[in-house]
């Protein structure tokens, strides 16, 4: 059972996963996480880093690369309601993926997801 966001990165990534967990030393961020209820089991979650750069980055996964319509809704959330552009490490292979990336405005390029259009509703 994986009990936390490292876990799930180690598990995810095996043999390339000590960058990402560097990022979680380095920058500040906030974390968003799915649980089962009953186990208490770490299902998926979102991290956001503030970066001091021209755009900010996310650090997502979710068990088995199946993500809940929750941590999609906050995903969408989260990426309307940024002030700068935003990058995602993805799996370039998983089509889900592909196709939540275009519906929210991202467009892949090698293992990366940019969002660099911000949400245009509401907004001048």
């Amino acid at each position: 059972m994986i009990e936390s966001i490292e876990e799930m990165l180690i598990d995810h990534l095996p043999n390339r996963y000590q960058d990402t967990l560097n990022c979680y030393d380095i920058f500040t961020h906030e974390d968003w996480e799915d649980r089962d209820e009953e186990t208490g089991e770490l299902l998926g979650f979102i991290s956001y880093f503030f970066l001091d750069f021209k755009h900010d980055m996310i650090i997502t996964a979710a068990k088995d690369n199946k993500f809940s319509k929750a941590q999609w809704r906050v995903l969408r959330d989260t990426l309307r309601a940024r002030v700068k552009p935003i990058s995602i490490q993805s799996d370039p292979k998983n089509i889900a993926l592909h196709k939540g990336a275009e519906r929210l405005g991202g467009e892949f390029y090698e293992d990366t997801i940019y969002f660099n259009e911000l949400y245009r509703e509401g907004r001048e």
